[in-house]
């Protein structure tokens, strides 16, 4: 979203849709910090750019080595972008008990982990573009994570 100096995330108090950017000025929900912000910090500097600076497309490309060889936040990562969507696959991502067991949170299907979090945010800079995790999905033993991201006009 471009009128805004970091990304975030908006909690809506209600279905109505995501809001306009001179919306979230006065909005019916909340803003707050995506909680993969730090992440996202450590992966551009890590690519030694902006990630407005590059296409959603070249991020599907150069994060899953990042993430999985240099960082090894995830064992395998996968990418891929399909018009507005994309999907991401991970196994055995260091964030995996957020999802699952006692600890499973609700909040990350909407939110993400830390990693699925920083993803959004890289997509949405890349974009321009709102970023929503339209669906996750968490394999019966939890090792694989999938994430569908939906890229939203503003």
């Amino acid at each position: 979203m471009k009128g805004l100096k970091d990304p975030v995330v908006f909690i809506s108090a209600d279905t109505g849709g995501v809001p306009s950017i001179e919306e979230l000025a006065n909005p019916n929900g909340i803003c707050v910090a995506p909680p993969g912000l730090g992440i996202l910090t450590q992966l551009e500097k890590e690519l030694g750019k902006d990630a407005a600076k590059l296409q959603p497309t070249e991020i599907c490309e150069i994060l899953p080595p990042l993430i999985v060889e240099d960082l090894r936040l995830a064992r395998e990562l996968e990418m891929k972008v399909e018009e507005n969507t994309v999907h991401l696959r991970m196994l055995d991502m260091v964030y995996k008990n957020l999802y699952v067991g006692e600890e499973g949170l609700k909040s990350v299907h909407f939110l993400g982990c830390p990693l699925a979090s920083a993803i959004a945010c890289m997509l949405a800079k890349a974009s321009g573009k709102m970023v929503t995790i339209q669906k996750v999905n968490v394999s019966v033993d939890g090792q694989i994570i999938e994430v569908r991201y939906r890229m939203v006009e503003s």
